[in-house]
């Protein structure tokens, strides 16, 4: 199971850290004795333990993003018990605008986890980090779905339009123009954003067989 690790709380329900950015790890999953009865539970080892100082009765928040390699809810995210819901109210937009995009189709998750990394650089305040990233996410959509996008009910120069359009979001992460130098934070997170729902309108888009894509090649 893929998780993120969002948060630790002590035996008293007090919050011990909250992670910014998230840490991603691997969990296997059991069946654990509840003193009633065996229920699913995740395995979390001594060694992770250790490294995060979770001690004995503390809780842990989590997000679940694939289990087997395999997306968990894509396009969506739900609560789910132990106050889960107050922990959501401290995300950010891209956090869960990124969150909710765990997709299936490989190139959408490439272009998915270069921009993780990006809001992870940003984070840590490493602007120009992030930017590189933010090209990187779009570069893997302008030159490895682009191409195979065909279009079902979108207008037939509908490839070449969102060509344009990345080619264009791409621009604005770049050195050059009237004010030379790196974009800052404020339009990195702008375009942050705006790749998120792009990357969302493909994955719809292919759902509800508006445009096809072409696997492979």
């Amino acid at each position: 199971m893929k998780i993120y690790l969002i948060e630790i709380r002590n035996e008293r329900g007090k919050l011990v850290k909250r992670f910014k950015p998230f840490k991603e790890l691997e969990l296997k999953n059991a069946e654990c004795w509840n003193g009633q009865k065996w229920i699913p539970c995740l395995v979390l080892p001594e060694d992770v333990a250790s490294r995060f100082n979770i001690g004995k009765g503390y809780e842990v928040t989590i997000i679940l993003i694939a289990y087997d390699r395999r997306p968990f809810l894509p396009l969506e995210i739900r609560c789910v018990g132990y106050g889960s819901e107050r922990v959501f109210e401290y995300f950010s937009k891209i956090e869960a605008d990124l969150i909710s995009l765990s997709l299936e189709q490989p190139i959408l998750n490439e272009a998915i986890s270069y921009l993780w990394d990006a809001y992870f650089r940003l984070e840590e305040n490493n602007v120009e980090g992030a930017r590189t990233f933010v090209r990187n996410s779009l570069e893997v959509l302008g030159k490895k779905l682009v191409p195979k996008i065909k279009v079902v009910e979108e207008s037939k120069d509908f490839p070449q339009r969102v060509g344009k359009l990345i080619k264009e979001l791409t621009d604005f992460v770049h050195y050059g123009g009237p004010h030379p130098g790196p974009a800052p934070r404020t339009t990195t997170e702008m375009i942050i954003s705006v790749t998120t729902e792009l990357i969302r309108y493909f994955a719809k888009a292919i759902e509800n067989k508006v445009i096809s894509f072409e696997e492979g090649g």
